[in-house]
């Protein structure tokens, strides 16, 4: 089926303009690290800057007594890149923990800091791994923050000893992490495949175990259902180590190949969390499709712009968790605002009438399943004029 010629016009208008706005806040200059700095070690007389991310701190004016070194660690946090400015003194015993920047949604960051990681790593060697649920406790709901937080401060703080001369041991690669969320992954996207088929007489029943087993693994279990934020982290380049993230791997690239293949949503439709969530109330309320035919496309077109604006606040801050809005969180982990909750209670009141209010008309990703979609027509169709031509004479 052809899309309207204004889908096409809005779809290219959106990757410039998404283009542009990732060049121009990828231009701002970085912000001063010297006030995180000084938060670690306050009762520093004063910190003068090393090479790179290095710093020193003294006790007095004329650095007969060093104090310590703090050094930048980076690790990857769930919305991207996650700095912490750590302070190590001279027995290589970290003293002092900053966050220097993230890129994580508030609601995850706060129940990170509610949960008092920080101060548990005051106290650490630089040669310990502060590896969650070994030496450091984890955080339940927020595992890959809580996850970035230590291996930043671990990296910060192996920079932060070597410079004081101690034997630091570089870390190896990191461990493929492989297991029930990714086998349950495949397994679904098998189900997804097999049920779209045609021919298939089961797929009514084949639909209805996916989604359920989607709420209960990816929604409640897991909590890591595709989102918006997860999103616009691709868009900005911050791609995770693929040996520790292979789950969120399988998911992006499960939905493009099924889609590539097949044009079919994979994810969606069979094993969305929280479309799950509002089917079950639809099937108690006996919930029916009750668009407007006068209203659809304004809808859709409001659902995209939403998602457009969404995208866009994330790039120009650098930080995926900007864009977020769905109500994933508020529901899997009984986690936000007063506004959050009252909105899900509205969604899923609304679900027992209208089938998936929330997919239907303000879930970002619809729109952006849309666009792959769309992207695969318009190069099917340049295959198809470029196959058909005939040979000039």
């Amino acid at each position: 089926m052809n899309q309207p010629k204004s889908d096409r016009i809005f779809a290219l208008g959106a990757l410039i303009l998404i283009a542009v706005v990732w060049i121009v806040s990828a231009a701002r200059t970085q912000g001063d690290l010297m006030p995180v700095v000084r938060a670690t070690i306050p009762k520093a007389d004063h910190i003068t800057k090393q090479d790179g991310d290095l710093y020193a701190a003294w006790a007095e004016p004329d650095e007969a007594d060093l104090l310590a070194r703090i050094a930048i660690g980076s690790a990857d946090g769930y919305g991207g890149p996650l700095r912490m400015a750590v302070a190590v003194d001279p027995a290589g015993v970290v003293i002092g923990v900053v966050i220097a920047d993230d890129k994580e949604t508030p609601a995850w960051m706060g129940r990170v800091l509610d949960s008092g990681l920080l101060k548990s790593l005051i106290g650490k060697s630089y040669g310990d791994s502060l590896i969650l649920g070994d030496d450091v406790d984890g955080v339940t709901g927020a595992t890959y923050t809580a996850r970035a937080m230590a291996q930043a401060t671990a990296a910060g703080g192996r920079d932060a000893a070597a410079a004081f001369g101690h034997p630091v041991e570089e870390p190896g690669p990191p461990t493929i992490v492989f297991g029930p969320p990714e086998i349950v992954l495949i397994l679904l996207f098998a189900i997804g495949f097999v049920g779209h088929q045609s021919r298939f007489p089961y797929t009514k029943q084949l639909r209805w175990l996916s989604m359920i087993t989607g709420l209960i693994v990816i929604g409640f279990l897991y909590n890591s259902p595709v989102t918006i934020a997860y999103i616009t982290k691709l868009v900005l380049g911050y791609w995770p180590a693929w040996q520790t993230n292979l789950y969120w791997y399988f998911l992006i690239g499960g939905i493009l190949f099924v889609f590539t293949v097949d044009n079919k949503n994979p994810y969606c439709q069979w094993c969305c969390p929280f479309g799950a969530a509002q089917d079950c109330m639809g099937a108690i309320g006996g919930a029916k499709t009750r668009t407007p035919v006068r209203f659809q496309r304004l809808l859709i077109w409001l659902q995209r712009i939403l998602t457009l604006a969404a995208i866009l606040l994330g790039v120009w801050f650098r930080n995926p968790g900007v864009a977020s809005y769905e109500l994933f969180g508020t529901l899997f982990e009984v986690l936000g605002s007063s506004v959050q909750f009252a909105a899900l209670g509205l969604v899923l009141i609304a679900a027992l009438f209208i089938k998936r209010p929330w997919c239907n008309y303000l879930c970002p990703i619809r729109p952006v399943t849309d666009l792959i979609r769309l992207i695969r027509q318009m190069v099917k169709e340049r295959w198809q004029q470029a196959t058909q031509r005939t040979p000039a004479a």
